[in-house]
């Protein structure tokens, strides 16, 4: 599913914030990528959906190295993916539909079927009485519903959420996380990077941690059901 090789990303030549970062991740994983604020876990991200480039090393995406894909396959590789980004970046002046249908109008889908992943996946994470709501009526909470809707609505094989539940109290996370769970148990690859450490002790998963630009991976055991 996902293979990163020998990674390494400069954004000053003496300043390396990833050094030397290999991992793998098969599908259906779902692993926590934590690390102290500025250890590089949102360039990380970025660097798998190929927002960024690297200095070296090879990122593969179902055994394609993207690392040296042009824009036009870069886009393609992008709709086997889904992110979620700790500040939404909804659209304020469209509609909770028209910012989760955004990603299939832009990809050509059908109006009819739009219409349909749409209610799916709304209704899927709880927000589908809000509708023709716009995102500055909802709470945080309903926000990030929406942000996650329209991850999903591609039916990605891949999330990749950036500190989705960093400014939300404890029992709107735990939903949040819930509903990732949930995504994951459908065999969707989850990488959440978060530096709440009650999350990695409240939902055992395997941890990815980045210090000094260097990655650790530590093994949990599954949360108990």
């Amino acid at each position: 599913m996902i293979r990163v090789f020998h990674l390494y990303k400069n954004y000053l030549p003496t300043v390396a914030v990833l050094q030397d970062v290999s991992f793998k991740l098969e599908a259906g994983d779902f692993v926590f990528l934590t690390g102290p604020s500025g250890a590089g876990k949102t360039t990380l991200l970025r660097l798998l959906f190929a927002a960024e480039r690297p200095k070296s090393g090879q990122i593969l995406i179902n055994g394609k190295n993207i690392t040296s894909f042009s824009r036009r396959r870069i886009a393609h590789v992008r709709r086997s993916i889904g992110v979620v980004f700790q500040d939404f970046k909804l659209i304020t002046y469209r509609t909770v539909f028209d910012n989760v249908a955004l990603v299939l109008e832009i990809s050509g889908t059908p109006r009819n079927e739009i219409k349909k992943r749409v209610w799916k996946v709304l209704k899927l994470v709880g927000i589908e009485q809000k509708l023709y709501r716009y995102p500055l009526e909802l709470s945080g909470g309903e926000q990030q519903r929406v942000a996650i809707a329209r991850a999903l609505v591609n039916e990605p094989q891949i999330i990749l959420a950036d500190e989705p539940t960093g400014n939300l109290d404890f029992e709107i996370t735990t939903e949040i996380m819930n509903i990732l769970n949930n995504v994951n148990a459908q065999g969707t690859t989850v990488m959440l990077a978060t530096h709440n450490q009650l999350l990695l002790q409240k939902f055992k998963r395997k941890v990815f941690t980045l210090h000094n630009g260097m990655l650790h991976e530590d093994v949990l055991p599954k949360e108990d059901q």
